[in-house]
């Protein structure tokens, strides 16, 4: 993907319902690898997904993934979530709760077709989860619907994974060996991930590149060799 995976420069106006809370308005370019998006709560770490996502439309801008363009507002391109291939992690995780962990995967990309499965059991295997196939969320520790749900996110090849603090729910042991998990993850995949969190000790750790936010604006761009 070159130098620059992912390039964002976008303003959107967040509301509070008796008025403007703040104006987000960021512009960064990243190398293809693992960059931490940090910052305290309400800061525009969220938002700054979503906008990426396109689950939100951002008032003004441009953003491109893979030198794909998802977003111009001078071009008036923007392109839908579906066709932008982006893989979410949510906090929640958003597991499908009537569907065993396979199902989950699969749902992606083709469901109970055979191509489906099989991508799916490979994933499943990958993160060494393969106990999980056939049983539901409710059924699974916070550390197994995690890797789930990493694995639903990378089952359909996408152009870039969001995780928006998957591991505030877990323990430190297992946050531990997850953050271990993700990042091999991305070598393996060579793909742009983009890792949201405010825990301190997440953001002395991670990151090739690490953008803090404050009331949406970036006050501090780290990139390292």
């Amino acid at each position: 993907m070159g130098d620059e995976a992912v390039q964002v420069k976008i303003k959107k106006r967040l509301d509070n319902g008796a008025g403007p809370r703040f104006i987000l308005d960021v512009a960064f370019s990243l190398r293809n690898g693992m960059t931490l998006l940090g910052g305290d709560s309400g800061a525009g770490k969220t938002t700054t997904l979503r906008l990426i996502a396109g689950i939100f439309t951002p008032d003004e801008g441009f953003i491109a993934v893979g030198g794909r363009t998802f977003f111009d507002s001078g071009a008036k391109v923007n392109i839908s979530i579906q066709e932008r291939r982006v893989g979410y992690v949510f906090q929640n995780y958003a597991l499908f709760p009537h569907l065993t962990g396979e199902q989950n995967i699969a749902y992606g990309i083709g469901g109970d077709r055979p191509e489906g499965r099989s991508k799916a059991l490979d994933l499943l295997s990958a993160f060494h989860i393969e106990h999980v196939r056939d049983r539901l969320p409710r059924e699974m520790s916070g550390g197994e619907q995690q890797r789930v749900a990493l694995a639903r996110a990378l089952a359909p090849d996408p152009a870039i994974v969001l995780l928006d603090e998957p591991l505030s729910a877990v323990d430190v042991e297992t946050r531990t060996k997850l953050l271990d998990e993700i990042e091999a993850a991305q070598r393996s995949s060579r793909i742009p991930f983009i890792y949201v969190t405010h825990n301190p000790a997440d953001i002395e750790r991670f990151g090739e590149q690490r953008i803090i936010l404050n009331k949406g604006r970036i006050v501090e761009g780290l990139s390292r060799p």
